[in-house]
């Protein structure tokens, strides 16, 4: 696969690691910054062009044409929807890009872009969660309307002992798995949940403050 990253920062720079790991790929990355190519050229086997990746020149010297899929990794949306549109221009039809502002999404989607939450925005919702919930280790967002989330049950839960279908689960809300002694269970209702087990839950954003809540009885 040709890949081709704009942005030598951090993401740039763990998304070339990962993807020379992964396989027989061909990775370019352009950046304005000289030192970061400098990087990227010592520790990668991947071509680095420092350059400013909004000129088409630029593009032109990276063969973007050629590219299988391009990403855009700045923390500029001005940027990356730029080199995203010349490189839609050039027949790239794989498009992928971090987006900084919620604001930029409808741009992002009109040039149909596959968007990446910007780390720091994730981060942050996930620091709030923490905040909100502490009960709750782990979320993920699933499309627009899901998460799922992992929950442990402490030790002096009174739900450790009852199974999944007397736990007074919200609506649309599931129990997808239970990890246990080291071990992965995928539960049917009856199931029952013991101190120490860690409970994978998927639920309606609606429906997680109640869930939440719940476990903490």
């Amino acid at each position: 696969m040709y890949i081709v990253i704009i942005g030598a920062g951090g993401i740039g720079k763990r998304l070339t690691e990962l993807a020379l790991k992964d396989g027989n790929h061909n990775v370019i990355v352009i950046d304005k910054n000289q030192e970061a190519c400098e990087e990227i050229a010592r520790k990668y086997d991947a071509v680095a062009i420092n350059a400013d990746a909004t000129q088409e020149e630029t593009l032109e010297e990276s063969e973007v044409k050629k590219a299988d899929v391009l990403v855009a990794t700045t923390n500029d949306d001005a940027t990356n929807l730029m080199v995203i549109s010349l490189a839609k221009n050039k027949g790239v039809k794989n498009l992928v890009s971090v987006v900084n502002q919620e604001e930029s999404k409808p741009m992002y989607m009109e040039k149909g872009v596959k968007m990446i939450k910007s780390p720091n925005i994730v981060m942050a919702e996930h620091l709030y969660k923490s905040i909100k919930h502490p009960n709750v280790e782990e979320y993920m967002n699933v499309g627009k309307y899901a998460e799922i989330f992992r929950i442990p049950i402490s030790d002096n839960s009174k739900h450790s002992g009852k199974t999944i279908k007397k736990l007074g689960l919200p609506k649309k809300s599931l129990i997808v798995a239970i990890e246990r002694d080291h071990k992965f269970i995928i539960p049917t209702e009856n199931v029952q949940l013991f101190s120490g087990d860690k409970v994978t839950v998927l639920a309606h954003k609606d429906q997680v403050d109640k869930v939440a809540e719940l476990f903490l009885e």
